[in-house]
C-alpha cells in the first residue's frame, strides 16, 4: 500500500481488485459538487465513489504528467545548450585557423610587392569601408576597380 505508482503502471484496462475503505471529509461546496455531478450524468447512475475516483485518476494523470514536462523541458534544454556550446567550440577554432592563414597570406603579399606603411594604411581602410558597404558580401567584379 505504501508503494508510489508511477502513470505506465496504471491503465484503465488494469482489472479492479480489493477497494479499501476510507472515511473523507469534505466541505459543503464540494459535496454539493458531487451531487451536481451525479445530476449532470443522464445516461447512467453514477456513485459518489465513482465521482471521487474518477476525480482522483483525473488528478493523477495531470500531477504525472505535469512531472514528465518538467523533466523533458529541463533534458532537451540541457542537450540544447551541449549542441550551441559544441558549435561554438568548433566555429570558434575554425575562425581562429582562418585568421592564421590570413595573416600568413597578407605577410606573404606583402612580402612579394614590398608595399610601404601608407599605402597599406591606404588599401586598409578602403577594405574596411568596402566591407561596411557590401555588409561583409564581397563581389569579385567590383573588387577589381
Amino acid at each position: 500500500m505504501n508503494e508510489v505508482l508511477k502513470k505506465d503502471s496504471i491503465t484503465k484496462n488494469t482489472p479492479k481488485t480489493k477497494k479499501f475503505q476510507t472515511t473523507v471529509s469534505l466541505p459543503t461546496a464540494t459535496y454539493s459538487k458531487i451531487k451536481s455531478l451525479q445530476a449532470l450524468n443522464t445516461q447512467s447512475e453514477i456513485s459518489r465513489n465513482q465521482i471521487i475516483e474518477q476525480a482522483i485518476d483525473f488528478y493523477f494523470g495531470y500531477k504525472t504528467s505535469e512531472l514528465n514536462q518538467d523533466y523533458l523541458c529541463s533534458v532537451i534544454g540541457q542537450k540544447i545548450e551541449g549542441m550551441l556550446n559544441n558549435v561554438t567550440d568548433r566555429t570558434a577554432r575554425l575562425q581562429f585557423k582562418e585568421a592564421v592563414e590570413m595573416n600568413l597570406l597578407t605577410r606573404l603579399i606583402a612580402s612579394q610587392f614590398d608595399i610601404d606603411k601608407m599605402t597599406y594604411e591606404k588599401m586598409r581602410k578602403t577594405a574596411v569601408d568596402d566591407v561596411k558597404s557590401t555588409k561583409g558580401i564581397i563581389n569579385i567584379y567590383d573588387a577589381q576597380r
